[in-house]
């Protein structure tokens, strides 16, 4: 009763509001907590703890429901602009530097994953600007609020907060102080929970993973990334193609995975340069621009940058980016 009456008044300035409450009020938040201490021995009332620092709105059941109008669904932004935020000469010369004062760590990673050394540098300026900017939003509260939130990836979100509390648990780093970005990435190369769990690396081999301070830790456990991903040894990523407009329905806006080989796509007609073998399998993707999109074939390896991050335009920059900063790289090193 005691106990019942001290829990009214500290929650007398949250319910005056009406508006939020704290997270552990809520009865999706508390069995996400029970299955965390039974499933993996978490201790109940340091869950509670953390979580009654994180405020959930509450929802307002007095108004009447409206009938949903479908709101237009945004255009993507433009390939040629997307691009040119993210293909600048500083994020270029910075991207040198960081090759320049990690080489032997990048040299390292490169013989052992069979990771180009200028991908696993591209990846870390698109991502951070090489560790400069890995967010500043509180990750718990972030995966909380879209767990038990209103939001329409609920499920992978109660994944990924279970994965982050694993992770946090792992290497002892307190969730609490945990800051990434708006979406719930974390580190120099922006991982998920989960893909911290699965593919985070020990690369200077300290006893401990850490890609929230340690370049080396974060350079290894790209490569190691690509590497589970079937990374193709040092095979060639994409290059332009010009389509027929009977041709043009081939090439996809959205990720494409090659699955037809070169010589299925000469049968078609499509004009395959002579260099590329009748068994390479190939795809071909759109971006769509201001004016004339672009076309592109591409190979095996594209697909795998888009599993980084599923947007052709992200791995055409990535892979654009790579190329200039070791054009660049290689001019200084002349």
């Amino acid at each position: 009763m005691l106990r019942s009456l001290i829990l009214s008044l500290l929650l007398l300035p949250y319910l005056a509001s009406a508006k939020t409450l704290p997270a552990t009020q809520f009865k999706s938040t508390q069995n996400f907590i029970n299955k965390m201490v039974s499933e993996h021995r978490f201790n109940k009332d340091e869950l509670l703890l953390i979580f009654s620092t994180i405020e959930l709105t509450v929802a307002d059941k007095s108004k009447k429901k409206t009938q949903k109008t479908k709101k237009p669904r945004k255009k993507p932004m433009a390939w040629d602009k997307y691009r040119d935020l993210f293909l600048t000469q500083a994020r270029i010369q910075n991207g040198v530097k960081f090759w320049r004062d990690n080489l032997a760590t990048l040299k390292r990673a490169e013989s052992t994953y069979n990771v180009p050394i200028e991908i696993i540098v591209a990846i870390l300026g698109i991502e951070t600007s090489y560790g400069h900017k890995k967010g500043a939003h509180p990750t718990l509260e972030t995966l909380a609020k879209r767990a038990f939130g209103n939001y329409r990836r609920r499920n992978f979100y109660k994944k990924e907060l279970e994965s982050f509390l694993l992770m946090s648990r792992e290497n002892a780093i307190p969730p609490l102080a945990i800051k990434g970005s708006y979406a719930g990435a974390m580190g120099y190369p922006q991982f998920i929970a989960s893909s911290y769990r699965h593919y985070a690396v020990d690369f200077n081999q300290d006893g401990k993973i850490d890609l929230f301070s340690d370049p080396i830790d974060a350079i290894g456990s790209i490569a190691n990334y690509f590497d589970k991903h079937q990374w193709h040894n040092f095979g060639e990523i994409a290059r332009p193609i010009s389509l027929s407009s009977t041709h043009l329905k081939y090439a996809k806006r959205s990720t494409n995975k090659p699955k037809k080989n070169a010589k299925y796509w000469r049968s078609k007609g499509l004009n395959i340069d002579t260099d590329i073998p009748n068994k390479t399998k190939l795809a071909f993707i759109r971006l769509p621009q201001q004016k004339i999109d672009e076309t592109w074939l591409t190979f095996w390896n594209f697909y795998i940058l888009t599993r980084y991050n599923h947007d052709n335009r992200y791995a055409m920059t990535a892979y654009q980016l790579s190329k200039k900063i070791k054009q660049q790289f290689n001019q200084n090193n002349q």
